[in-house]
């Protein structure tokens, strides 16, 4: 009797552990930048410290050669690791594109080289698995979507991604792998190379 009153002790001693567990991971948000109630994202504070993704030079439309904007896009190491294994974006996963006046000038390189100078501003992508915050206009097609102005990272001046987001991510669901999860091929990974099979 007092085996069998030691081992239902330690069975439910066990149990407890695990659900405590359980519960902590599920309550946790899935992306720090996320409000967990009503969806809002902000732009990271730290993502110069991420690695880079890939960088994208945007021509001046007028004028003489050189670049309009220069854009830097950043994400998390680990999302990187994940997706060089799985081929799939993780949940959470966070896409910072970051937004750069740019200036050209002749250099020893060549006589219109161009380069990043002030932040103009922010796209921001967070990776939704679960179909979070369906009652939002920001989230749907498997990613939260904002843009943020420079003088504001907390407040994104998208209204709703439908609109606002989706028509400029239309090309790169024909430039996708084939084999691409269906919500991955909104994201231009073909100009990632780090995630490109080695």
């Amino acid at each position: 009797m007092k085996l069998f009153t030691v081992i239902s002790i330690g069975f439910v001693l066990i149990l407890s552990s695990w659900v405590g567990w359980a519960m902590t991971n599920d309550d946790r948000p899935f992306a720090q930048i996320v409000n967990p109630e009503t969806g809002a994202i902000s732009v990271p504070g730290n993502y110069r410290e991420w690695p880079t993704l890939g960088t994208w030079a945007h021509a001046k439309v007028e004028g003489g050669p050189g670049l309009q904007e220069y854009h830097i896009v950043y994400t998390q190491p680990e999302t990187i690791t994940y997706y060089q294994k799985k081929g799939k974006f993780p949940d959470g996963a966070i896409l910072v594109k970051e937004l750069l006046n740019a200036e050209t000038m002749a250099m020893t390189t060549g006589p219109a080289v161009g380069h990043g100078t002030t932040v103009k501003g922010w796209f921001v992508l967070v990776r939704d698995t679960k179909g979070r915050f369906k009652a939002s206009s920001l989230w749907g097609d498997g990613w939260g979507w904002s843009l943020f102005n420079s003088d504001d990272p907390n407040h994104t001046v998208s209204k709703d991604y439908k609109t606002d987001c989706i028509p400029c991510h239309m090309p790169a669901r024909d430039l996708a792998r084939k084999n691409a999860v269906d919500e991955d091929k909104w994201i231009y990974t073909f100009g990632y190379p780090v995630l490109q099979k080695k």
